[in-house]
């Protein structure tokens, strides 16, 4: 028993989502944020973004607060390795990334894993001004009053994203991340197996978080940081909507609609395989065109239903935040590239979007094609970022 005590420990030390920032606000003028400084080490790690139709692996290092990034590396997901952020099939995976690593010379000898899943919770709870060794208490308690799970299960995570002044006193809001056990598991005993130093296990949403706090601009754009923005992560089999105000996570969401559904219905439609359809997407979509024909038509239709899920989420966002309009949306991942579609979502939702192509202040030293294409990177490159 105290094994599995200690080895959970462990996972839930590998889940340092902002535990400084959490520590500092909390201890605020004493005398013990002296002890909680860390010796800043220079490494060089390698992070992985396993998603369920493709695995990106970047090499890098974050010092001194500069972020280079050195391999970007691109690979399949062996079919049936993972579903919905649960490692299904280690021994698959082991052998695919273990062979990338091997034929990309990566050196590095500590590991970090990201990922996303409709299993992680994400909670933003009020609790009173309590103790910091009393949080946890209080904010599994407020999960359990709305949530049916058992939390025993879960390795949880909390950061102050603010606080609010009321007759009754000083309350706390906080970010509450409850992250499956089997999953952190899964992904630290994959890390051992490829013989890497697990560093770090993280979630999507706050890798961003870090990457957004890190630069002062993306593409051209440089935003306030009081901004609302909306990022949203377009995968095979999930939209990944974040929103961020003053550099925080607002609020998550995931829609259940990606490139895959899309590919179906070109497949169905069109009986052509999926070579062919990734050569339609690039040559023969185009979603600005005026008069479209029937496969520009069920793209467009498609698009619609993602379209409107987002509009939800937008408004549901607003609602809760009388007040704060969004500033900008901004897309990516591989759906993200669809001719296009950037001025078809500002037309039909009204708020100017654009594609991640340029990330300022991340010093890139790779040598091949793939900073071409650095948003189908920014995930695991946020992961490398450690505060």
């Amino acid at each position: 028993m105290k094994k599995l005590k200690l080895d959970k420990a462990k996972l839930k030390g590998l889940m340092n989502l902002d535990v400084k920032d959490l520590k500092a606000i909390l201890l605020k003028g004493s005398n013990k944020i002296n002890s909680l400084k860390k010796v800043e080490k220079k490494r060089t790690v390698v992070a992985f973004d396993i998603g369920s139709t493709s695995i990106k692996i970047s090499q890098g290092m974050y010092y001194k607060e500069n972020l280079s990034i050195d391999k970007f590396i691109e690979i399949p997901t062996p079919k049936g390795a993972i579903s919905d952020g649960i490692i299904e099939n280690k021994e698959l995976l082991i052998s695919k990334i273990g062979t990338a690593l091997k034929e990309n010379s990566i050196s590095a000898k500590e590991g970090i894993c990201t990922t996303n899943s409709t299993l992680i919770i994400n909670r933003e709870v009020m609790i009173p001004n309590v103790e910091e060794d009393e949080m946890e208490t209080v904010v599994r308690y407020e999960i359990q009053q709305y949530l049916p799970i058992n939390l025993d299960d879960y390795i949880l995570q909390m950061t102050v994203i603010g606080e609010e002044f009321s007759d009754e006193g000083k309350r706390l809001a906080v970010r509450a991340i409850a992250y499956p056990e089997r999953m952190a598991r899964g992904y630290h005993e994959l890390l051992i197996a490829l013989h890497l130093k697990p560093y770090a296990l993280d979630v999507n949403y706050n890798s961003l978080n870090k990457l957004i706090n890190f630069v002062d601009d993306i593409n051209e754009y440089e935003y306030n940081p009081k901004d609302s923005l909306v990022f949203i992560d377009m995968g095979a089999n999930c939209l990944d909507v974040n929103i961020y105000n003053d550099g925080i996570l607002k609020f998550t969401r995931i829609i259940k609609a990606g490139g895959s559904y899309l590919d179906e219905a070109l497949n169905e439609t069109l009986n052509i395989s999926k070579n062919e359809i990734e050569t339609l997407k690039a040559k023969s979509i185009n979603l600005s065109d005026e008069e479209l024909d029937n496969q520009n038509t069920l793209v467009r239709d498609t698009i619609d239903e993602w379209i409107d899920k987002t509009e939800k989420i937008i408004q549901f966002y607003k609602n809760k935040n009388v007040g704060n309009e969004v500033d900008k949306i901004f897309i990516y991942g591989g759906t993200s590239k669809l001719n296009g579609l950037t001025n078809y979502m500002t037309l039909k939702l009204g708020i100017n979007t654009t594609r991640i192509k340029s990330i300022p202040k991340i010093t890139l030293k790779s040598n091949n094609s793939s900073g071409e294409h650095i948003d189908n990177f920014v995930n695991v490159i946020g992961s490398i970022i450690r505060l």
